[in-house]
């Protein structure tokens, strides 16, 4: 519900009754498998009659940061929102949303303007499934991920390791350097568990050169 009043505000007029009008509430960008930050930008212009002064700009991720060029805006004054997306492990399509609040001069109440970055964030390996699982009490059985390159360089598993004992794995490769499976089995099914699997790669992108892969004993749902 908090989203589709978000998608709605989006989609109120440009001007807030403070005077600042934005070209665009919405900004979507790619990035590269390498990149650390990306940049957004959100160009505004004040076409009230009153200068307008920014008072905040709220974020809803810790991997944004914002700041406008100043923090004073005179009547048909343009003026920029710069927010950086620290993209850490993030991949995938992120939305995050930022809120600008503002106030007009002789204004007794805060103006607040929604915007939104949309960062395309490719991935250089996929695993799937995301867990394997077994039941409590099921059959031991090998089971497997399938791990593959999405980029344009090859990469390699170097080595495998697991977080729990009584799990044997082993690596087949499907495509060199594209496709892989990666197979797990457990000695038993006794008891419930999590764990998680490191694969290490010769990716010569230091943040993609690991993935994790997670597994699990669960307890049956009781219908």
């Amino acid at each position: 519900m908090r989203l589709l009043l978000f998608v709605f505000f989006l989609a109120l007029p440009m001007v807030a009754s403070g005077g600042l009008t934005f070209s665009e509430r919405k900004v979507e960008l790619s990035s590269k498998p390498s990149d650390e930050k990306v940049r957004f930008l959100f160009s505004f212009t004040n076409v009230g009659k009153q200068s307008v002064d920014i008072e905040d700009v709220n974020l809803s991720c810790a991997c944004l940061s914002a700041k406008t060029d100043k923090l004073t805006y005179a009547p048909g004054e343009k003026g920029t929102l710069e927010a950086i997306f620290t993209i850490g492990s993030f991949t995938g399509i992120q939305r995050k949303t930022l809120t600008l609040v503002s106030r007009a001069k002789g204004d007794a109440e805060n103006e607040r303007t929604g915007l939104m970055a949309i960062l395309n964030i490719p991935d250089v390996m996929t695993i799937t499934p995301e867990l394997l699982q077994w039941s409590v009490g099921e059959e031991a059985k090998e089971k497997f991920y399938v791990l593959k390159v999405t980029h344009s360089n090859p990469v390699h598993i170097k080595e495998v390791s697991c977080s729990r004992e009584g799990f044997e794995f082993r690596v087949v490769e499907k495509e060199k350097g594209r496709l892989y499976e990666v197979y797990l089995k457990p000695a038993d099914t006794g008891k419930p568990m999590l764990g998680l699997l490191k694969i290490d790669t010769d990716c010569a992108i230091q943040k993609h050169r690991r993935k994790l892969a997670f597994f699990s004993i669960a307890r049956k749902r009781r219908s």
